[in-house]
């Protein structure tokens, strides 16, 4: 008798646990699918997040192309274009230029580094040139100088903002324009290439028109307050410190790069500028500051690099 009873309360307990068993799979089904699902949510909100990034970008980029257009615009003397120029529109501008030859010296070429004053530069050509041109010259501003044709007959008045600095002012007045420092400069030096913002981050070595070298640093940066969370002050401060967790990750993958190439030339940087700030403290590299950089990918990002302002006067 007493057999049978332990028999029969050891088949009940193997039932049980069979049936405890059967319930244990299913929770885990239940567990694993929910944790599927959380993981493609996060990286659906971090896409989200990626994307919401760049079109703030784009917008901000839009709106000061058009702001810059409206002060350009707005006095009485006005560009007859203003328009960026691919890599190989300007080439083939450049071509046409370097084939132009006048019978007389009327052709004008002017390098002019930033800080410098072109009226000190051509003083002794200045009436040469239009006031108005000289004017709209002037007016223009430019991180890295500026490359002026002026044909005083009055057919080529040019004027090209360079992707890297012109290096010091000259000029000159011959039967041709004098293009080799400018193709030149379109073969770059060793140029740090960074396109910052919170959470994602393109750095790269720019070297002889390619990228030899790039890394995308991603982390996670809250992207919104929502009501009935955190306080305001409370949100600003965590995104603050997501910020600052992404600018180290950054500076540390730098440095990496860095010690790989100690000769750079110049660093052109675009995105948000209290990031790239964050990201150069310490170095004391010349900064280009290029808002028209948008993309991660280095080809794309390589075109939008090499475009130049050029303008009608």
């Amino acid at each position: 008798m007493f057999d049978l009873f332990k028999k029969d309360k050891i088949e009940s307990l193997q039932a049980r646990i069979t049936q405890l068993e059967e319930e244990n799979k299913k929770l885990l089904l239940q567990l694993e699918k929910k944790s599927e699902k959380t993981k493609r949510t996060i990286a659906t909100k971090q896409e989200v997040d990626r994307e919401l990034n760049e079109a703030r970008q784009r917008i901000s980029s839009l709106e000061n192309e058009v702001q810059r257009l409206k002060e350009e615009s707005s006095g009485e003397l006005n560009f007859h274009f203003s328009e960026s120029l691919s890599r190989n529109k300007l080439e083939n501008v450049l071509f046409l230029l370097e084939s132009l030859q006048s019978k007389t010296s009327t052709l004008i070429t002017i390098y002019l580094a930033r800080d410098d004053i072109l009226k000190n530069i051509i003083s002794d050509i200045e009436d040469q040139i239009e006031s108005s041109a000289l004017y709209l010259i002037e007016k223009i501003d430019s991180q890295t100088g500026k490359v002026i044709f002026y044909d005083t007959i009055g057919i080529v008045k040019l004027v090209v903002i360079p992707v890297f600095p012109v290096s010091h002012s000259e000029y000159s007045l011959d039967r041709r324009f004098n293009i080799e420092p400018l193709k030149n400069s379109l073969i770059s030096d060793k140029v740090l290439v960074i396109n910052a913002h919170a959470g994602e981050t393109f750095i790269g070595i720019l070297e002889q028109d390619t990228f030899v070298e790039h890394d995308i640093v991603r982390s996670s940066v809250m992207g919104k307050h929502s009501k009935g969370g955190w306080s305001q002050k409370r949100f600003q401060s965590l995104v603050e410190e997501d910020i600052r967790h992404h600018a180290d990750k950054v500076r540390a993958a730098l440095g990496t790069i860095i010690e790989k190439h100690k000769d750079i030339q110049y660093v052109i940087a675009g995105g948000e500028g209290k990031l790239i700030r964050m990201i150069l403290e310490g170095y004391d590299y010349p900064l280009i500051i290029n808002n028209q950089l948008m993309d991660y990918q280095p080809e794309k990002l390589l075109k939008e690099i090499m475009s130049v302002r050029m303008y009608g006067l």
